[in-house]
């Protein structure tokens, strides 16, 4: 929880003076998106490696993101000495490169019983909301600290407003790395070994499989992993200790279940052969996707559409409310850091109505939230007339600065509570074989969310340098559509998402 703290506390830190740091180093305010956007990119290509290696170790790959993150902060401050641009983005890509969420996401995964998912995946909300929150927080204090200082062998170096986040993140960070290097130890998998025994119940025997759930009726209840897939993934846990090497039937032979009828036997044959790269360490990318169900896919959607929404609706802050409304660092900041102070009550009260509610009801609930908040956004005055260089501030159907933050506040708050439901319903439709290996659905989710925030910020640079003017439209529009098409896709597929 506290390397998902600090990883988004150094995301928001930096986007209330982005647009600014952009327009000091030489660039356009539009290239903000890219100098925000770089990390998530490079955190998709470290995903895979960090999933790899928590298949084995955590304390090693929370390490190595540490030192990634010290120094790509270093690299993103010291940019500003040398007027450098592609320093800039370096040291952005450098910090994508430590992003710690895909071990986040598995440590929960792994770590945590059932019962407790929702709630620790809330934490893990709460966690992101506090990050989110001291943030921008810091950058208003940030911004008011300016002095030089001097490094033999480097020179001369700022540190202010644009720099200060760079800095402040680079110490916390180092503080972070030696903590974690003397305190931090292994967890026990339980929650994997869990999700093993409920599939081993789902596959046991009419009147076995009875018995168990009536004694254990409340841990397992309203399980909805495919029924497929809970074949295929016990079949390969009873056989790990005894596939042979020297022949296929041989496999399917030690593979397969006993069973009454030889139809049974063929069935069990084939299930082991089907998943036989499961069952081998060098398990790989093609033996995930075959089984991922499609309550996974519709999850990873929903995570992708909300990720690429609020990126559209928070990356774009700084160059919005500079152009439109003339806002400044401190300004964006405490928009900000206002957004996220509600969050965290958000996160608490989704945490208790979790123990009340579906999580399929309940992302339901705040997507539906979320897209009120976007249509307040949304501004019908610039599609007739852009001719003001600000906004249409005559007209009562223009959005105003008030109407901006309602809208990002309502829209931030929704966004964010219903990942956290999503993240716990993900974790419990997925089946075992995608919840160990490398590509996990730890990895998965991360994958999905980073891309769609990376996207995000690739749309905002490339409709900023369309048009600054009608920015906000050009952001809204598409994000709302992913929005309401999320909850189409939750009330078409509802029964399918009971857990």
């Amino acid at each position: 929880l506290l390397s998902c703290f600090l990883f988004m506390m150094n995301n928001y830190i930096i986007e209330p003076s982005s647009a600014y740091y952009a327009e000091a180093l030489g660039s356009s305010d539009a290239l903000s998106g890219i100098m925000v956007g770089a990390a998530p990119w490079f955190a998709i290509a470290s995903a895979i490696v960090y999933s790899y290696w928590t298949n084995h170790n955590y304390k090693q790959p929370i390490l190595l993101a540490g030192i990634l993150q010290f120094i790509g902060n270093l690299m993103y401050s010291s940019a500003y000495s040398y007027k450098s641009i592609e320093m800039c983005l370096i040291g952005r890509a450098i910090t994508g490169l430590g992003a710690p969420r895909v071990i986040n996401r598995r440590y929960v995964a792994d770590a945590t019983p059932f019962e407790l998912r929702t709630v620790a995946s809330a934490s893990f909300g709460l966690a992101t909301a506090l990050g989110a929150a001291l943030g921008p927080g810091m950058a208003i204090i940030l911004d008011r600290i300016e002095f030089e200082f001097y490094i033999p062998l480097v020179g001369e170096h700022y540190f202010n407003g644009m720099t200060g986040p760079g800095y402040f993140m680079a110490l916390n960070w180092f503080i972070f790395t030696i903590t974690i290097l003397l305190t931090f130890s292994e967890p026990t998998r339980s929650g994997l070994d869990e999700l093993k025994q409920r599939e081993d119940v789902m596959e046991s025997p009419s009147s076995k499989r009875n018995a168990l759930l009536e004694n254990n009726s409340t841990s397992y209840e309203g399980t909805a992993c495919d029924a497929n897939i809970l074949d295929d993934a016990v079949v390969c846990l009873k056989s790990t200790d005894t596939l042979p090497t020297t022949s296929q039937n041989d496999s399917e032979d030690d593979c397969s279940v006993s069973s009454d009828t030889e139809d049974d036997k063929l069935t069990n044959s084939g299930a082991t052969s089907k998943i036989s790269a499961s069952c081998n360490p060098s398990y790989h990318c093609c033996s995930c996707m075959s089984h991922i169900t499609k309550p996974v896919v519709i999850c990873m959607t929903l995570i992708f559409a909300q990720r690429f929404a609020l990126e559209s609706i928070v990356g774009s802050t700084s160059i919005i409310t500079k152009n439109r409304y003339g806002w400044r660092i401190k300004n964006v900041g405490t928009l900000h850091l206002v957004n996220g102070l509600i969050v965290i009550p958000v996160s608490l009260l989704s945490g208790y109505l979790s123990t009340f509610y579906e999580d399929r009801f309940m992302a339901l609930c705040f997507l539906v939230i979320a897209l009120g908040g976007m249509t307040i956004l949304f501004d019908p005055t610039d599609l007739v007339n852009q001719e003001n260089y600000s906004y249409n501030s005559d007209d009562l159907l223009s959005t105003n600065s008030v109407e901006y933050i309602i809208g990002s506040l309502i829209s931030f708050s929704g966004i964010e509570a219903c990942e956290s439901f999503v993240a716990s319903l993900i974790s419990k439709v997925i089946p075992s074989a995608l919840a160990q290996g490398t590509f996990n659905a730890g990895l998965l989710e991360t994958l999905v969310g980073t891309g769609g925030r990376a996207t995000g910020d690739v749309f905002i640079t490339l409709m900023g340098l369309r048009s600054i003017r009608g920015l906000l439209n050009l952001l809204i529009i598409p994000g709302a559509v992913l929005i309401g098409t999320s909850v189409l896709l939750v009330l078409a597929n509802y029964e399918i998402l009971a857990v």
